[in-house]
């Protein structure tokens, strides 16, 4: 199976908070870490049970910022953690703060200064 999609993800490790309910209902908070980023969700390892399709709570744990998610894919449990693939609901903005314009890596040229300006 090919793998589309919307942009590339960085591995990036970012520490967020995870709040949601587990599949019994029960409320849960997992502090967990980013495995990777894009602008349009991330890859959490979380502990926590989530199901296909649930809508969970992601804390950016820098900046406080909490974003809305849906989880899109739940890999199977592996020494007690899980993949969880998420996407935002509302993916305004650089949640994550790692995308920003392009940087010119150009010199920029410095203005001369000429003597006779600075003579009094």
């Amino acid at each position: 199976m090919v793998e589309r999609r919307r942009c590339k993800r960085f591995p990036f490790t970012i520490p967020v908070k995870v709040y949601g309910r587990t599949p019994r209902n029960r409320p849960f908070r997992d502090v967990t870490a980013t495995m990777a980023v894009s602008l349009y969700g991330g890859l959490l390892d979380m502990k926590s049970s989530v199901k296909l399709g649930q809508k969970i709570l992601i804390v950016h744990s820098f900046t406080e910022e909490g974003r809305e998610c849906r989880v899109v894919s739940v890999d199977s449990k592996q020494r007690g953690r899980r993949k969880v693939a998420v996407e935002f609901a509302n993916a305004e903005g650089d949640f994550w703060h790692v995308y920003g314009p392009p940087v010119s890596l150009k010199p920029t040229p410095t203005p001369a200064i000429s003597l006779r300006d600075n003579a009094t």
